[in-house]
């Protein structure tokens, strides 16, 4: 896969986030498709998203209000204990490793899954914490190419809750299941939920609760 040149490393610029959304999705695809294999023995997850444009013109500060956040994984996400199954467990540091290699000035990056897929609450959650500089631009850039990687995939905009910024959720499918997918991005931090078995209209104020105990704000 080729990626564009960066810009300074002293920001977080809109673009990084494109080598994440390849791994992500990538990454949440082979280990879904592992566990819902092992349910209807079919095979897997989508292929790696393949970006290679790069933003026209130069980054412009958002309009929005800026400030810094702190992005954290909690002992328990919604009630949910993380996962101690080794295949997601592996899926979730391969993501956050490949993207704090592509920006090694990102204060945090963390991953890892909540829930039980044989419980049906299955919940991943990549959060990345760092100085966004372009956080509109970011937000269009990141649900466009969710939405060009999974078929059927329409992010519809949502409330952001408290924390401000943009959001969206919808819904796709991995190998015949349901995942309710949702994604924010602010000024401080951008960061990806997937709801596995769940519906978008249904996760919305799960989503905006998740992020609360996500993200905290520190203007």
């Amino acid at each position: 896969m080729t990626t564009p040149e960066p810009a300074s490393r002293s920001r977080l610029v809109p673009w990084v986030v494109l080598p994440l959304v390849v791994v992500l999705l990538s990454c949440l695809g082979a280990a879904a498709g592992v566990l819902l294999a092992r349910q209807d023995a079919r095979p897997g997850g989508p292929s790696a998203l393949d970006v290679t444009a790069t933003p026209s013109g130069s980054a412009s500060p958002s309009t929005r209000s800026a400030r810094s956040s702190v992005v954290r994984l909690p002992k328990t996400l919604l009630g949910l204990a993380k996962t101690t199954d080794k295949t997601l467990l592996e899926s979730a540091e391969k993501a956050a490793k490949t993207q704090r290699a592509s920006e090694a000035d990102t204060s945090q990056v963390l991953a890892t899954y909540y829930g039980s897929f044989a419980k049906k609450n299955l919940v991943f959650v990549l959060a990345v914490q760092g100085e966004v500089v372009d956080a509109d631009h970011l937000f269009e850039t990141v649900t466009a190419a969710l939405e060009t990687q999974r078929k059927g995939l329409k992010l519809v905009e949502v409330a952001p809750g408290p924390l401000g910024g943009r959001a969206a959720c919808g819904d796709s499918t991995v190998s015949g299941g349901t995942i309710a997918e949702c994604v924010w991005v602010d000024s401080g931090s951008y960061a990806f939920v997937e709801f596995f078995g769940a519906k978008a209209a249904t996760v919305q104020d799960k989503f905006i609760k998740a992020r609360g105990q996500l993200e905290t704000a520190a203007y």
